[in-house]
């Protein structure tokens, strides 16, 4: 039995027949009622956003042609259940073009509002539509603050230079401080969300080998003979019944015994390196590597440079091994002044990865290397003529993929004077026991870039130094760990 069956017979029998008396007993009702059913209300209030929010995404399809503003407004309030309140500076008499199929009301009403040079925000369930100016003026606006994890606060805020809000930045927290209505500040979080995202980190190998040209020729690392060797050199297991790539297929290999681990096969068919029928194996890419191990061993090439690093996606990675050399570069003046300068030489090596969303990597590499020719003089100082070899490529390749750049050619003179001790220092006869060589070397700097993306179960390996750091006191460490423990 309800509350109204239990008590109206009993109040109208105590003798409240008025209007007044009745009036009262209603609101006695209703304060019972309230009291006796708020987890039933609030359902029915839960109930009613949800309803709220399916509204605004529910679709609706509209044919007008020169209609009036407000008819087009009241359509879109009357789809989606919502009020429509509009602001003083609303034209009634606008008239605007409407030809929509299957939109949700909240994208509908966005585009009717701004074809009219108007702006709109949602308050409660209501659309207030106004000039937005007005609408700023009117609907009050709100401070947030948005913690960025991972990207930068000023490279966000040129993001959202163009959203209407004011926003500051606080560099020293990472934050972006926003002063906007609730509209507005749902647009940028959402924006926020996709881009404050930890990047991805990309490890490079690099390693610059500077090897004269004619150990080059003389030990196969000329890329040409390179491309005519006949020497196979496998590079991954072979199944000796053949191999078939791209649908072509390979006779039997011979040679093969188990026993005699490491020989090359008999017989093997000949692919070229730019051949698209390359599969999982080569010959050239391991015999330059066999030719450049050569070279360093006996001493006929030079590593200049055998560095990794890792970096963020998309951001240059910069290998330097250089010298800076002060000269003169003027003096004289009052009190004999002496102004000194620096120039700095040696080798530089700019990467810039790019990780694409098919997995490839798209890699920007500027590989430099520059050193002192000779000191021209100049009044009374000497300045340094800088040499530089200087390439830049870009170029896409899989995650362990290795890029060999080469041909960035050089010559270096050097002049050698041998003389016996004492003898060739006396004048006049000292040029018998003395004589001068000069020699002139061509040289080739070859570069080798390799990048692998972190994540993908790639370990970086530790420098020699830090090994040996490692292993000397970790251990103790760990003993101390240990007897703490117990």
């Amino acid at each position: 039995m309800s509350l109204a069956q239990q008590f109206l017979p009993r109040l109208f029998r105590r003798g409240y027949p008025t209007p007044r008396s009745t009036l009262t007993m209603l609101v006695v009702l209703m304060a019972a009622w309230v009291a006796v059913i708020p987890v039933q209300q609030g359902s029915a209030l839960a109930q009613t956003s949800l309803a709220t929010e399916e509204g605004l995404s529910r679709l609706v399809t509209i044919d007008a042609d020169d209609a009036f503003l407000p008819s087009v407004l009241a359509i879109l309030a009357e789809k989606s259940g919502y009020n429509i309140v509009t602001g003083p500076g609303v034209n009634k008499e606008e008239r605007v073009s409407v030809h929509l199929k299957d939109v949700p009301i909240e994208q509908a009403m966005n585009l009717v509002v701004r074809a009219a040079g108007l702006s709109y925000e949602i308050v409660g369930r209501s659309f207030l539509v106004a000039p937005a100016k007005q609408l700023k003026e009117q609907v009050g606006l709100t401070s947030y603050v948005i913690e960025l994890k991972y990207t930068d606060a000023p490279t966000v805020f040129k993001m959202l230079s163009k959203f209407s809000a004011e926003i500051s930045i606080d560099t020293t927290g990472n934050k972006l401080l926003l002063i906007t209505s609730p509209k507005v500040i749902s647009d940028i979080q959402r924006v926020v969300e996709q881009v404050d995202r930890p990047a991805l980190q990309i490890v490079l190998e690099c390693r610059i080998i500077e090897v004269a040209v004619d150990d080059e020729q003389q030990l196969g690392m000329d890329w040409n003979r390179l491309s005519q060797l006949q020497t196979v050199l496998m590079e991954s297991p072979v199944d000796p019944n053949g191999i078939r790539v791209n649908n072509e297929g390979t006779p039997h290999l011979t040679g093969l015994d188990p026993s005699q681990k490491g020989r090359v096969p008999t017989t093997m068919p000949y692919f070229p390196l730019e051949t698209r029928r390359l599969g999982y194996w080569s010959k050239q890419v391991t015999a330059f590597e066999v030719a450049l191990d050569l070279l360093l061993k006996r001493g006929r090439a030079e590593v200049l440079a055998n560095s990794s690093v890792a970096t963020l996606n998309n951001k240059e990675a910069t290998i330097q091994v250089v010298d800076e050399i002060p000269y003169v570069a003027r003096s004289g003046g009052v009190g004999g002044q002496v102004q000194i300068e620096r120039t700095i030489v040696g080798v530089r090596l700019a990467v810039r990865p790019k990780i694409n969303s098919d997995g490839f990597i798209t890699t920007e590499i500027t590989p430099e290397l520059s050193s002192i020719f000779q000191f021209i003089e100049s009044g009374d100082t000497q300045l340094p003529w800088v040499k530089r070899r200087l390439t830049n490529t870009t170029i896409r390749i899989r995650d362990g993929e290795t890029v060999i750049i080469g041909g960035l050619l050089g010559v270096e003179s050097t002049k050698t004077v041998h003389r016996v001790p004492f003898l060739g220092d006396l004048p006049f006869v000292g040029s018998l026991f003395r004589h001068t060589s000069d020699l002139t070397r061509k040289t080739d700097l070859i570069i080798q870039v390799t990048p692998h993306i972190l994540g993908t179960g790639y370990e970086m390996e530790l420098p020699p130094r830090v090994k040996e750091v490692e292993q000397k006191f970790l251990p103790q460490s760990s003993d101390t760990e240990s007897e703490s423990e117990e």
